[in-house]
């Protein structure tokens, strides 16, 4: 008889964006776990989700500029965080040189049109889950005036032109796994993935990434500061869910306990706001009454459950109450330094809960959508946890 693991999805999830992260965790539970444990889904997010009603009119100054410095500790974090908000960010302070003829930039704009066919990054993201959109992401490039501009304009050589480019292509094509609804890529990952650009692309690179590095972390801050609005749209469906949870989130716990039920569940893997969701069913008083449940271990990942328990604003515990017997014993929490939706509770839950730190090196938010890609850090781990 198999063991049921539910798996509840966190904030922004909708239709074909929860579909691929189950899979993907349903894929992964099979490659790691033993036979004798199937995963189940929870959508919740669809019927109960939050959703700006008219288009974020209740946000002053939306499009507006705003101080958004990147809370990263290293010169790579930093890079991937501007790039995050604009992938050709690099390539527009890349040094001028004189080229002799046409710049090399128009030889390597004439190489994207390869780019959404080669062979060998198509089974690197095929290894990944992701192929299915590597193409259309590629065609929409193409189609885009302002990276054939850029790009064109480039007077690097090729070889030292390709490390920049590389990493503008890959993140934008994170940005558009996050807005297509796919899980984001590790930065292990994201690293693959540039190195395999770097061939078609022009060449291994010839070494200007460490003058980059610097130029970005001196004009970064000023730049990010001017992208309010889009640093706005990556975090406000977020944020949306969590409050719609914390005034209506009673539709959302009893969704979650109705499938838990149905399905005889014996362990939780619980993301984002679905893991705050899941510890305030499982804690909640009513519990009691209905009997011991069927879970006996919970995990969660980049939860915010012990900081709303420690603002006081769990919605089934008080802080200081501390968590009831029937709880499950057995409680695993991921998170990550990066990840500023994530949290930790080992002081929060003494004796109650484990915390696991783990390292995506992706910024945020593409931090907290890593986890379920973490082979190593998550996946080996959650093995050991559910035995």
């Amino acid at each position: 008889m198999s063991r049921k693991l539910l798996f509840v999805h966190g904030i922004n999830v909708r239709g074909e964006a929860y579909f691929r992260s189950f899979d993907l965790a349903a894929r992964k539970a099979k490659r790691f776990l033993k036979q004798d444990w199937e995963v189940v889904g929870c959508q919740w997010g669809d019927p109960f989700g939050a959703r700006l009603n008219k288009k974020g009119k209740s946000i002053p100054g939306y499009d507006r500029t705003g101080d958004s410095e990147p809370a990263t500790d290293d010169a790579e974090r930093a890079l991937w965080f501007l790039l995050a908000a604009d992938p050709l960010l690099e390539l527009r302070i890349l040094p001028v040189e004189q080229a002799f003829g046409a710049n090399p930039g128009v030889w390597i704009w004439q190489q994207f049109a390869n780019l959404g066919h080669d062979r060998e990054i198509l089974d690197l993201l095929t290894s990944f889950g992701v192929e299915g959109v590597w193409t259309g992401f590629i065609q929409k490039i193409e189609s885009d005036q302002s990276w054939k501009t850029t790009v064109e304009a480039i007077t690097l050589e090729k070889a030292a032109a390709s490390e920049p480019v590389a990493k503008a292509v890959t993140a934008a094509f994170l940005i558009y796994l996050r807005n297509v609804g796919y899980p984001g890529l590790s930065a292990a990952q994201r690293d693959e993935l540039r190195t395999a650009l770097l061939n078609p692309l022009g060449g291994p690179p010839m070494g200007f990434g460490g003058y980059l590095a610097e130029k970005l972390l001196h004009a970064g801050g000023k730049y990010a500061a001017k992208r309010r609005g889009q640093m706005t749209d990556l975090t406000t469906p977020g944020v949306g869910d969590i409050l719609y949870y914390q005034s209506r989130g009673e539709k959302i716990r009893n969704f979650i306990g109705k499938t838990l039920r149905e399905n005889g569940v014996s362990a939780i893997l619980a993301h984002s706001l679905g893991g705050v969701a899941c510890v305030d069913w499982l804690a909640d008083k009513e519990r009691r009454k209905e009997g011991k449940h069927t879970v006996e271990k919970l995990i969660t990942i980049g939860s915010q459950a012990p900081y709303f328990y420690e603002l006081g604003a769990l919605a089934s515990r008080r802080f200081g109450s501390g968590l009831p017997e029937f709880f499950p014993a057995k409680w695993l929490n991921f998170f990550d330094r990066a990840d500023l939706l994530s949290f930790q509770g080992k002081e929060i839950f003494p004796g109650h809960i484990e915390d696991c730190e783990v390292e995506s090196g992706q910024p945020f938010p593409d931090s907290h959508s890593a986890y379920l890609q973490n082979d190593e850090q998550v996946w080996k781990k959650i093995a050991e946890f559910l035995g």
